[in-house]
This record gives structure tokens, sequence and C-alpha cells, in this order.
């Protein structure tokens, strides 16, 4: 277990800055004055550096070396972080938002490297670190804007959290990776016309697409009742986290965990559509949690272990374009057609249904 610590706190790090964007969405459009369709390029813009780093860390990699991935991502992340919080005007929120973007890449494939030199991994706790994340940045940016009264200053929260990350990796023995050449171009072609490869992608893919987008714009369209837009992402997150340290139970009681969960998320995102109902897109989290880890867990058992490294990077950079697509046409639509707008996800939750019988 000792060994799976250092690649949770990783995440959940990453996770702390990543899940603070949903919730405040709605504050940096009130502060810069912007639509919800403008809105939409604050996640474009995180998810287009997650795609380029995840690219980039997942083939070089084994040349740059595990600690210093993990070491630059840190620095990155500082400095984006910095230029949000000190902000003036909405195209300097974006680059910064840029610049923490790239960094992503550094430390998720990092700590999915990381993870995997683990004599006993545990992709459920690993990925459920992320979960935490989402459920205590709610707090963070509550507490920020109760004691500074500007929603901006949790990025100076995150800044200092990520010095004291840095100083750490700075003075931990990290593994070395073996060196090897970087994938060339015809090596990277044939592990994607691997068909395991290719597959697990591509559910990766499809639900990470529809994931991200239900957790963006859920703020933007539901109606607070008894549970405030806080409240509601805290609970998604709680029952989102909760399903991941279960994955492993979950996965022995049901055969396929993916085709009864897309099932289910089929029907709770219907209903949060039409109702409004926070209550909905909170249940929502206890299926769409254990889809990830259980997927990946699966793929990392089954590709060609050459694969693994390129796997790992390529899941998180295909993963964030899939998501920053289907976010961004959310949210151009958002303004336009709300069943427009979340027939996306609803069709790609099918598709997932569809495809997971070959699992």
């Amino acid at each position: 277990m000792s060994e799976n610590i250092l690649p949770m706190l990783i995440i959940f790090s990453y996770s702390l800055v990543l899940n603070s964007m949903a919730p405040l969405l709605k504050s940096f459009r009130e502060l810069f004055n912007i639509s919800t369709a403008l809105s939409s390029l604050l996640p474009f813009f995180s998810l287009s550096g997650t795609v380029i780093s995840n690219i980039f860390v997942g083939v070089y990699i084994s040349k740059l070396g595990l600690k210093r991935s993990l070491i630059i991502g840190s620095i990155l992340t500082i400095v984006g972080t910095f230029v949000v919080a000190f902000a003036t005007n909405y195209s300097l929120a974006l680059i910064g938002i840029l610049i923490f973007g790239l960094s992503t890449g550094f430390g998720f494939t990092g700590g999915t490297t990381l993870l995997t030199l683990s004599k006993n991994a545990n992709y459920g706790f690993f990925h459920g670190a992320y979960g935490l994340g989402g459920i205590i940045a709610p707090f963070i940016i509550t507490i920020a804007e109760k004691t500074t009264s500007n929603f901006k200053n949790v990025y100076y929260i995150y800044a200092v959290g990520f010095a004291f990350l840095y100083i750490y990796l700075l003075f931990r023995k990290i593994p070395e990776l073996k060196t090897t050449e970087p994938f060339n171009l015809k090596q990277i072609k044939n592990a994607f016309r691997d068909r395991n490869f290719s597959l697990f992608l591509i559910l990766l893919i499809l639900y990470s697409s529809a994931e991200i987008g239900t957790i963006t714009w859920s703020g933007s369209t539901m109606r607070e009742t008894n549970i405030s837009l806080f409240i509601s992402y805290t609970l998604f997150w709680l029952t989102f986290t909760l399903s991941r340290f279960l994955v492993n139970n979950l996965s022995n009681l049901v055969k396929n965990l993916v085709r009864l969960n897309s099932l289910i998320l089929l029907f709770l995102v219907v209903i949060f559509v039409i109702t409004k109902n926070p209550v909905f897109f909170s249940l929502s989290g206890f299926f769409f949690g254990p889809i990830f880890p259980y997927v990946q867990n699966i793929a990392i058992n089954s590709i060609n272990r050459t694969y693994t490294n390129l796997f790992n990077g390529s899941t998180y950079a295909f993963t964030s374009l899939g998501g920053n697509i289907v976010s961004t046409l959310m949210g151009l639509f958002l303004d336009k057609s709300l069943l427009l707008s979340w027939s996306i996800p609803v069709i790609i939750i099918f598709t997932i249904y569809f495809i997971s019988k070959e699992l």
C-alpha cells in the first residue's frame, strides 16, 4: 500500500486544480462579463494543454526520466496557477489555464507510470485520489471566497501546495525508468493497430468525453433547490470516489461493470436534463467513478508491455482531447439548445454501452 501513496498524492494534487474549473465557470463569467459559450474556452485551453503534454510525455518519458517529469509538472503548475491568480483580464486567465494544462501531462502520465512500477498497484485507490480532489476543491474555493472575497485567490493556495510538492519531489527517491529510444512513427502505428490497445483506448476516450462534458456543464444546467451548486459537486465527487475505492469489489460482483454502469448513466443523465435536479447529477458520480480504473486495469494487463508508457500517455492525451471537443461543443450549444447540448454525452454513453460488450 505504501508504494501507492506518492502516485495518489500526485493525482490528488492535480485533481484539486482541475476540479475547481467546473464550479468556478460561473464565477469566471461574472468576473470577466463573458457568455457561456466564451467561458467554454477555459476548459478548452486547459484540456488542449493536457493533450499536447501527455502525447509528449508518453513518448519521451523514458528519456526525460520519471523524477524530472514530475518536477517539471510541479513547476508548470506553480507558474500557471500564479498567472490565473494575478490575471486582470480573461486573456491572461486563459494563458494561465493553458500553462496548467501543459503541466498535467507530466503529472498524470508520470504518476501513472510511477504506479505501474509498483508490485501491488491499486488503480481504484489511485483514481479514487482524483475523486478526493473533487470533494475537497469546493471547500477550498469556499474558504478562499469567504476569507478574501476573491475566488481567484484559490489559485494562490494551489501554487503554495505545489511548491511543497516540488520540494518533496526534489528530495524523494524516485525509481529510475529503463532508458529506451523514443517511439518512432512505425512503432506508434503498430501500437495503434494492436486490437487491445485501440479498443481500450477508444473506451477510455468515450468515457472521459461523457464524464468531462457532464461535470463541466452540470453546474450551468442545474437549478439550485435545497442543494447548492458547490454541495452538488461535493456529493458527486463523494459518490464518485466511493465507487472508485470499491472498484475491485464491484468488479467481482458484476460480470461487465462498464455495460451495467453505462446503462444506469443513460437513465440518470436523461432524468437530470429533464428535471435539472442536482440529485441525479450527484448520483451519477457513483456510476461514472469505477469505469476508468476498471478499464485501465484490464488494459494494462492485456496490452503488449512494450506499449505501456505510450498507452498511459495516449490515454490522458486522447481522453483530454475527447473531453475538450465534447465540453466545447456542449458549451457552444448550451445557450441555444439545452437538448442539443446534452444529446452529445447521451449518445456517447449509449455508444459505450454498445462497445462494452467486447469486454
